[in-house]
């Protein structure tokens, strides 16, 4: 059945692509970037949803008084269900004022999301799998001034609730056992800094320079957060034009993850997903922290058609201490791409992945990094 779905979807969205200029509104101004929305019906795909079916609209826009030093910005809202019965309603602006003198980036969601657990660690198996439903409200928003030439710092602050927390065995029954942290619900309000050297050619599309990132956040218990702790985030890219015209591109991805304390069930650090370690899916292996690095190939290869292959690596851990690569997680795989916008590429990306223990389709928007 679900080889099935995936068929079907695979068609429809051959059909939209053929559809996709009635959708898409371009409004002209006198600068030379012209605002571009896409409105659309949206299907997808990942391991984690299943198929999922909704609407979106996507805007890439710059300020009227913004030059070419300002790269474009996007927002795009969503709202989307699965056939694994999740609610899914989320907004993501990622914004630049003129000059690129502040950066806003958020990410705010409610959803309905029923899911898998397999427990906390490296060699969780397969037979530790639980079915767990929970309901949340996730508010994250930074905002980032410029510093120097592509040097960006700020705060970032988060607020979160998960509620109506259920677990079930392989039989569909309450699970009777305890020990997971975070069962009875969790509300974290957090606040942290970021400091960031963006230079990527597109946030969209980057072709060319690099990104890092180094950003903390703390949930203390003062604030009222019922599982107080602190998490540290690294995350490094570079990309390569192999072309020297931006159609073929090779990409590097480092990200870290570490956490002190002890957090509810979905805040560990987590292998896989959409956006790294893809043919994992996420959360099938988690721990207080995790490293995954990955690479990827880009290329145009006839007008707004694109393919890549990527491969990953990681693990998680619970102390340093204890780290091993006795059990390593590998995955690979292959996508395709459809420019949605040729002005300033924005991907439709259709990835596959197969991982040592895992496997996944994913349908989305924008590159993986």
């Amino acid at each position: 059945m679900k080889s099935y779905f995936q068929s079907q979807l695979l068609l429809f969205l051959i059909f939209l692509i053929l559809l996709q200029p009635i959708f898409a509104q371009q409004q002209e101004h006198e600068e030379p970037y012209q605002t571009n929305t896409v409105l659309l019906p949206f299907f997808s795909y990942m391991p984690e949803t299943s198929l999922v079916f909704g609407g979106l609209m996507m805007t890439q826009f710059k300020p009227k008084t913004a030059g070419p030093e300002t790269r474009a910005s996007q927002v795009i809202f969503s709202s989307a269900y699965t056939l694994n019965n999740q609610l899914v309603v989320e907004l993501t602006p990622n914004i630049f004022l003129t000059g690129e003198n502040w950066l806003f980036e958020g990410r705010h969601e409610y959803f309905f999301f029923p899911d898998n657990y397999w427990g906390v660690g490296a060699l969780t198996s397969s037979d530790d799998e639980l079915d767990v439903e929970f309901r949340a409200f996730s508010f994250q928003q930074a905002a980032l001034k410029k510093m120097g030439d592509h040097l960006f710092a700020g705060i970032n602050v988060q607020w979160s609730r998960i509620s109506a927390v259920e677990f079930f065995d392989e039989d569909g029954e309450p699970y009777q056992g305890g020990g997971i942290s975070g069962m009875e619900g969790s509300t974290l309000p957090g606040v942290g800094v970021s400091i960031r050297h963006d230079k990527r050619s597109s946030i969209t599309w980057p072709t060319s320079y690099h990104y890092l990132e180094f950003s903390t956040m703390h949930f203390p218990g003062f604030l009222g957060a019922t599982h107080p702790h602190s998490r540290l985030k690294f995350d490094a890219r570079k990309y390569f034009d192999l072309s020297g015209e931006g159609s073929s591109i090779l990409g590097f991805h480092f990200r870290a993850n570490f956490i002190s304390g002890t957090p509810p069930f979905q805040e560990y650090s987590r292998l896989g997903g959409r956006e790294i370690m893809r043919g994992y899916y996420e959360g099938r292996f988690r721990d207080n922290n995790a490293g995954q690095i990955q690479a990827e190939w880009r290329q145009q290869f006839y007008n707004r058609l694109g393919f890549t292959v990527f491969a990953a690596a990681g693990e998680v851990w619970n102390r340093f201490e204890d780290f091993s690569v006795s059990n390593p997680k590998f995955s690979a795989g292959v996508g395709f791409r459809f420019d949605l916008n040729p002005q300033d590429t924005s991907n439709l990306r259709i990835d596959f992945g197969i991982g040592k223990h895992d496997s996944g389709l994913y349908i989305t928007l924008s590159e993986a990094f």
